[in-house]
């Protein structure tokens, strides 16, 4: 309404000054009539527009409105979804990693374990074998200690012993028995 007053009184004003003479074409020269032509026309056109134009040009930019904003809660949702998803795979990842951590921390204590158990019974068998290789050895050497008495007891008895031959059989017993130890 404003706008229309002030073209009003500009338009008054230019014609007001129609005494003086226009050297050549200028905006505001022209009579009243013609700026009430002009602003009447103005006005149809803006009402005509308005009721025609004005409405579905409003509907199209508040659909075009409403449908960005539904894409930008749409992108808003996906982006909390994505984080979300993300976070509770990065729980899941270290949840994971964890896991194979016990794991691996109760296979390595089992593996020890079962280690030394076979330790302990390497061990357990070599005594054994020790203990069994010490016997016989044992028993080979008394046996053979009794073969040597048996066999000096048969030279003694074929003649009689002095105490040379008895220091001699001494040392000679003594030698058979270092040397059939060392075989």
């Amino acid at each position: 309404m404003a706008f229309l007053i002030i073209f009003f009184a500009c338009s008054v004003a230019a014609a007001s000054e129609g005494g003086q003479v226009a050297t050549g074409p200028n905006i505001f020269s022209g009579t009243f009539a013609d700026a009430l032509w002009t602003v009447a026309a103005f006005v149809l056109l803006v009402a005509v527009l308005g009721k025609f134009a004005w409405k579905p040009i409003l509907s199209r930019l508040d659909a075009r409105e409403k449908y960005i904003r539904e894409q930008i809660d749409t992108a808003e949702n996906a982006r909390k979804k994505a984080e979300k998803l993300l976070e509770e795979n990065k729980h899941q990842a270290l949840q994971i990693v964890m896991d194979a951590a016990r794991q691996a921390q109760k296979e390595t204590q089992e593996l020890t374990e079962k280690t030394r158990l076979d330790v302990l019974e390497i061990r357990r068998r070599a005594h054994e074998d020790i203990s069994h290789a010490r016997a016989a050895a044992s028993e080979q050497l008394w046996q053979q200690a009794g073969d040597i008495v048996q066999s000096l007891g048969s030279e003694v008895l074929k003649r009689n012993i002095t105490q040379e031959d008895n220091q001699r059989f001494i040392d000679e017993a003594v030698l058979r028995l270092k040397q059939k130890k060392d075989e």
